[in-house]
């Protein structure tokens, strides 16, 4: 099984950034994981026991989860778990924690584990899968805090 905890400085605070990454809506204006995301049954936001779809973007399109939220605590935690393996994936699960450093900055620690299947599959490259998927997220982050400052520029202007 991969393990990673990332931690990020975002250029918001824990408010607006729980809800640039929560709001699926937003979501898809700047994540490069994602090509859709959407909350089963309706709405732009998960909440605790809900299912959200999420499908993969560019060399990711093959893929996509069915994830159930945990935990759902805006703007400081939230947490999911995959509903059912798919795809190489036998687990994945993931944690959020916010919080404000000043007015106008967040610590964003991202904490996952992933585990491959078959298991002897797993056990060859859950290593190498863990790398690729921390490589991702900070990816994925980096485009996240280029979005909120593009946003507030464009407020200002």
């Amino acid at each position: 099984m991969a393990h990673g905890r990332l931690v990020f400085v975002i250029p918001a605070s824990s408010t607006d950034a729980f809800e640039e990454f929560f709001n699926h809506v937003v979501r898809l204006k700047w994540d490069t994981l994602l090509r859709e995301t959407y909350v089963e049954g309706g709405g732009s936001h998960p909440s605790v026991g809900s299912i959200s779809v999420n499908k993969g973007r560019g060399w990711k399109g093959g893929f996509s989860m069915r994830t159930r939220d945990l935990t759902y605590d805006p703007p400081r935690h939230a947490a999911a778990e995959m509903v059912s393996p798919i795809g190489p994936f036998a687990l994945w699960a993931a944690s959020m924690r916010f919080r404000d450093r000043n007015q106008s900055t967040c610590e964003l620690t991202y904490t996952y584990s992933l585990r491959l299947r078959p298991k002897w599959f797993g056990w060859l490259l859950d290593p190498i899968s863990g790398l690729l998927f921390a490589w991702e997220t900070k990816r994925r982050f980096k485009a996240m805090s280029r979005y909120v400052v593009d946003q507030r520029v464009k407020n200002i202007a």
